[in-house]
Formats: C-alpha cells, structure tokens, sequence
C-alpha cells in the first residue's frame, strides 16, 4: 500500500470539525486512509493481521466502496483545519425509519479532540432532517475506545453479536 505521510502533532487541537460529501472518484484516497487507519487503530490490539486484511478487501477496495456509494452510501470527509483525517459513511434507510452509520473513521492522531463527537452530532442532525428516529450501527467489541465514544454520545448496546470473520 502507498505510504501516507502525516504530521508529528493535529494541526488543531480545538475539535473544530468540516464535512464535506465525497465523491466517487475519491474512492481511492478513501481506501488509502481506511487502511492507514485500520493498520493503526485495530493492528494489533482489536484484530489480527489476517482479519485486518479481510474485512478491508471486504469493504474497503477502491471497487468496494465506489459500489456501496452506487447502492445508497453517502460518504463524507471529516476535515479539521482543511485537512481530511477521516471519513463517515451512512445509508438513509426512510422505509424503516433508520439511518445505518456503516463507517466513522478517525486519523489516530486525532482521537480525543471531540471530532468523532461531532461527527456523530453531524449524523444526527441529518437522520433529524429527515425524520428518522433511530441510527444504528456495529462496533468491534474490543474496540472500547470506540464502544466508549458511542456510550457517551447516548448510544446503548441493543445486542451483541459473535460472527465469522472470513478467515
């Protein structure tokens, strides 16, 4: 994978957060940064090497993500200070009443400035616009950072599942 170049410190330590929408032909800079992030935040702590691999050429490809975008995924940049150090991905499910929340990614080196917070407010905000009462989502379990991060921004564990990771 390409190296991706990052500052010694976040440009920002205010929490002051930007969205801008991506586009498909972005799919690539996304996969990039998923990577990067995943490699960081999940290896070797939350997944193994192997599973790491697997649920990002699951869901994570230049193709993978240009055909979730095609099926309904709106995606879009978490910028702070005009530099992109994440991204969120969600599905308006209007039948149901909910929106699914299939992605919120942060550069590690920019946990804990309330970004993730608001982009979490940012989803909410919408799923409001357009009606919708209920947002879910899934979560590693042994991701607690996360769990944690979900938990203080009023969401509640409904159930826990145990699957096959593929590998």
């Amino acid at each position: 994978f390409p190296a991706q170049i990052r500052p010694d410190k976040p440009a920002m330590t205010t929490g002051e957060a930007d969205f801008e929408t991506v586009d498909s032909r972005e799919a690539e800079a996304i996969s990039v940064l998923a990577r990067d992030i995943w490699q960081r935040h999940y290896w070797p702590g939350i997944l193994t090497r192997n599973e790491l691999d697997y649920f990002w050429q699951r869901s994570y490809t230049p193709s993978r993500l240009r055909e979730d975008m095609r099926n309904g995924a709106r995606y879009e940049w978490i910028k702070t200070a005009g530099q992109r150090v994440g991204f969120l991905a969600y599905r308006m499910e209007t039948g149901e009443g909910r929106l699914h929340l299939s992605k919120l990614y942060l550069d590690p080196d920019f946990h804990g400035l309330g970004l993730g917070a608001k982009a979490l407010s940012r989803v909410q905000h919408l799923a409001t616009a357009e009606g919708i009462r209920e947002i879910y989502l899934y979560v590693f379990r042994n991701n607690a950072k996360a769990v944690r991060a979900y938990q203080r921004a009023g969401f509640v564990i409904e159930r826990t599942e145990m699957t096959e990771c593929g590998v």
